[in-house]
């Protein structure tokens, strides 16, 4: 179920921590003051205000949801044993974890997030036929669906909205259980049995792995690596708390889109930790922002030194040597074997604007420490000043040009794999724009329904901020500069359409509009 990493308790008193978490020395050791722990009671005010905590019933619901889908993997693994030939009690002893990553097990999930999910089963337990159901590649036989995850899965009154990705760059299986969304991952190791006390970050399980199935429990060494090297989990929580929902208020949360997703910016909270392992989230939020507006990159940002883990095992690591890797714009490395960066697809646009919103929320975590004094009468800054720190993204505000992009289909469930499609090769729209001359491109995180031309659920349109700078002229005055994107939209646009389970009643059409013609949707 939700596994937890033992918690490290933080080093107080003023003392040098015995253990330096990090890549270098911490930069203080200082304890929290009086101003500290006011502007900390007011950052966790507003987070509670902002409905980012999940209540105890839900928690515990969540909790029982993991408990039944456990109990379901392991009688199907041991179904399957059975099946194999193996006796009832040799059946038993085959064994099936499943384990928690990403939000859920770092501890920061709000209300309704769905919970990643890692379901580990022994090497008798094939992926494709198994919890797919895909046939056999030389014979064609296909397992009964008594058999198959999916299937089982399937047949459940508790599961609805049953997706199924087998041929996804990580196969994985998305559904509601009991109200709850999961995405369910599954590796097999090279194990007869899965035994009940599973070291995830042993890097000896991953012998003889194939790449699905190391990308599959990447995400669950990563998460419980990360929770190992911070100093103190609450704090950390805390801070990832507020850094996530910042990020997700000033629109720069996205992997697909060329920003962070939420792995990097936990990645990023945890190295602010280990700089300062005894001070508050409140401390910590206002050196987020100091530290990373002031941090070169490409400079990687690391939890530990890279390991080169046992090369029998053949996995590459992120080098900045590699030519591929040296191209990387924003490096954020993860800190389990084998480490690779987590910010790949960061674009200059990108880079450009967590930029700008990383400088001006320093501007103001500046202000909120410089005005608080928590021996005035009046406390201020207060809740106010916090909340301003996570006001909405003034996106549809900023530019004078805009180019919508609109994705379509025929029904609902051949709009969500289409507009999943779209999204995904939108960054490479972004790289085509960034390459006009004179243009500032911003992709927007956020996709909109509610268009009227579509039926309901078979519509939803995505926005690039587009600046398109004048060019001097020799009379020193300025010329329009001329908004041509047709030709890398164009290219885009059959590079979309291309797509080989692409259906007739699939479109994307896009339109460059001035601000006072956006749509009120």
């Amino acid at each position: 179920m939700n596994e937890t990493a033992s918690e490290p308790s933080a080093a107080g008193g003023g003392a040098e921590s015995a253990y330096n978490y990090g890549t270098t020395e911490p930069i203080s050791y200082a304890n929290p003051t009086d101003e500290d722990h006011l502007l900390n009671r007011e950052l966790e005010e507003c987070l509670h205000r902002n409905s980012l905590y999940e209540s105890k019933q839900q928690q515990q619901h969540r909790e029982q949801v993991l408990a039944a889908l456990h109990i379901l993997v392991r009688d199907w693994v041991r179904k399957v044993s059975m099946k194999q030939g193996m006796t009832e009690a040799m059946a038993a002893e085959t064994g099936a974890r499943i384990f928690t990553f990403g939000s859920y097990r770092l501890g920061v999930n709000g209300p309704g997030a769905d919970i990643d999910t890692l379901c580990i089963a022994p090497r008798h337990i094939d992926r494709s036929r198994d919890v797919f159901g895909s046939p056999d590649p030389l014979t064609g036989e296909k397992s009964d669906p008594e058999f198959i995850l999916v299937d089982i899965l399937g047949q459940r009154e508790e599961v609805e909205d049953l997706v199924a990705v087998s041929e996804a760059y990580v196969p994985i299986v998305k559904f509601k259980f009991s109200g709850v969304e999961i995405d369910l991952l599954c590796a097999c190791l090279q194990m007869s049995s899965i035994p009940e006390k599973l070291d995830i970050l042993d890097d000896s399980i991953l012998r003889n792995v194939d790449d699905a199935t190391q990308r599959s429990i990447n995400g669950v060494r990563v998460t419980d690596a990360i929770l190992r090297l911070v100093p103190s989990i609450p704090n950390f929580r805390t801070t990832l708390r507020a850094i996530k929902h910042w990020a997700k208020s000033r629109g720069i949360y996205s992997n697909v889109l060329g920003y962070l997703g939420g792995v990097a910016w936990a990645i990023l909270t945890a190295r602010i930790c280990q700089l300062y392992p005894n001070a508050l989230p409140s401390f910590l939020v206002s050196r987020f922002f100091l530290v990373y507006d002031q941090w070169k990159w490409p400079n990687p940002v690391m939890l530990k030194p890279i390991s080169q883990g046992n090369p029998n095992l053949g996995f590459k690591v992120w080098n900045r040597r590699n030519h591929a890797d040296a191209r990387h714009l924003m490096p954020v490395i993860t800190p389990a074997y084998p480490s690779m960066n987590s910010t790949h697809n960061v674009t200059s646009s990108t880079l450009r604007v967590m930029r700008e919103e990383i400088k001006r929320s320093r501007e103001l975590v500046t202000e909120i420490l410089n005005q608080t004094d928590a021996t005035a009468e009046v406390k201020t800054p207060g809740l106010e000043a916090w909340q301003r720190l996570f006001d909405s993204s003034d996106f549809f505000g900023r530019y004078n040009y805009y180019f919508s992009i609109d994705v379509s289909a025929g029904d609902s469930e051949n709009q969500k794999k289409w507009k999943g499609l779209v999204e995904a090769r939108l960054r490479y729209l972004i790289h085509k724009l960034e390459t006009m001359p004179n243009t500032q491109v911003h992709p927007y995180p956020r996709e909109f329904a509610g268009n009227p031309n579509f039926k309901a659920g078979c519509g939803n349109s995505f926005y690039i901020g587009l600046k398109f700078k004048a060019k001097a002229t020799n009379d020193k005055n300025t010329e329009k500069p001329v908004v041509d994107v047709s030709g890398p939209v164009r290219e885009w646009h059959g590079h979309v359409l291309d797509w080989g389970m692409r259906t007739p009643d699939m479109g994307v059409n896009f339109e460059l509009l001035r601000r006072k013609h956006l749509p009120d949707y």
